[in-house]
């Protein structure tokens, strides 16, 4: 049972006690660079429990490419060697009238009794398996690497 509001400023605690760099969102989000990419977390509001309390989810995403040509291969190899990990998986995002795509690695785990160990082990996962799968996009299918809104 917890709010958008209260997993966000537990979030805050653990990833600031864990992470060197984190920054804050203006979508309330947090961002965690690291290597050549970054994990984004988002905590959003979920369907209610059966009392009708209010839950959350915590999901964590680091880019692998952007403006990415849509391809046979490209949507192939998302969903077969991107399923393959145990936390976490490849997902397509079609760019709309771009004609391309945007590739993330992703993982969504509950807020409601949000562990500090299983947060910095999720967001630690997601952000080295991006660090390595970016190079594995951009190298095999083209695009656009992941930029820092900063510099």
């Amino acid at each position: 049972m917890a709010t958008v509001e209260a997993t966000t400023q537990k979030v805050q605690r653990i990833l600031a006690d864990e992470f060197n760099d984190v920054r804050l969102r203006k979508n309330g989000g947090f961002l965690v660079p690291g290597g050549s990419t970054a994990a984004f977390v988002e905590i959003q509001e979920w369907t209610p429990d059966k009392d009708g309390n209010p839950r959350t989810l915590v999901y964590i995403w680091a880019p692998l490419g952007r403006e990415v040509k849509p391809t046979e291969d490209l949507y192939h190899w998302a969903a077969v060697e991107g399923q393959q990990f145990r936390l976490g998986t490849v997902t397509v995002l079609d760019e709309k009238d771009a004609g391309t795509c945007f590739i993330q690695f992703d993982h969504t785990i509950m807020g409601d009794y949000l562990d500090p160990a299983e947060l910095t082990t999720a967001v630690g996962a997601v952000l080295w398996t991006a660090d390595d799968l970016d190079e594995t996009v951009h190298d095999r299918f083209g695009g656009k690497r992941y930029t820092d809104p900063s510099e």
